[in-house]
């Protein structure tokens, strides 16, 4: 009888036992990102940020952090058609961070403090001629917010940050675009 009894309880345990569905974080696809030609020889891209390490800056936590996603987007995104002139990339920020923050929002039973996650971006596009002189110059800044509770899963966190990453990404792609076009447009082919 007592074996019985357990063999339920471990059969009714067993069938109880739901399997835990894990989201994937956001995959960043530079190819879904609208390409960009300038009429320059050649392109080249100086990284002037260098992360500062301290509680709020989590670069170093993550595994694709904004400055490496800056980086592959400006390597595949922008191309060259031309033989005269110089492009420079200068990417001046590209940080994360995150701070503990006072939830104005939350009702008695919520949590008081909650987590902010900020992604900023700014990057220098300058054209040269091939005697060296500056023909135009445009700075592209754009930053994205949002916000978590306080204790969620390593994995909800994962996915919320890559989710941020992409949608600055998605801002900054069309904000220089739009900038782009307006102060460099006898140089961006279509």
């Amino acid at each position: 009888m007592f074996l019985r009894n357990n063999l339920i309880i471990i059969f009714l345990f067993l069938t109880s036992c739901q399997p835990v569905e894990l989201l994937q974080p956001v995959q960043i696809d530079n190819s879904k990102f609208q390409k960009i030609s300038i009429s320059a020889k050649e392109i080249s891209i100086n990284t002037l940020y260098a992360p500062i390490f301290s509680e709020e800056n989590i670069e170093d936590q993550i595994q694709n952090p904004p400055l490496q996603v800056i980086l592959s987007w400006n390597k595949e995104n922008f191309s060259n058609i031309g033989n005269e002139n110089k492009f420079i990339i200068n990417i001046i920020d590209a940080a994360i961070s995150k701070k503990q923050i006072e939830n104005k929002d939350a009702n008695k039973y919520q949590e008081k403090t909650i987590w902010e996650y900020t992604v900023s971006f700014l990057v220098e596009y300058e054209l040269y001629d091939d005697s060296g002189f500056l023909l135009a110059n445009v700075s592209v800044e754009s930053s994205r917010s949002t916000t978590s509770k306080k204790y969620i899963s390593i994995n909800e966190t994962e996915i919320i940050i890559s989710d941020l990453i992409n949608n600055a990404l998605n801002d900054f792609t069309k904000e220089s675009m739009l900038l782009l076009t307006e102060y460099m447009r006898e140089y961006i082919g279509s």
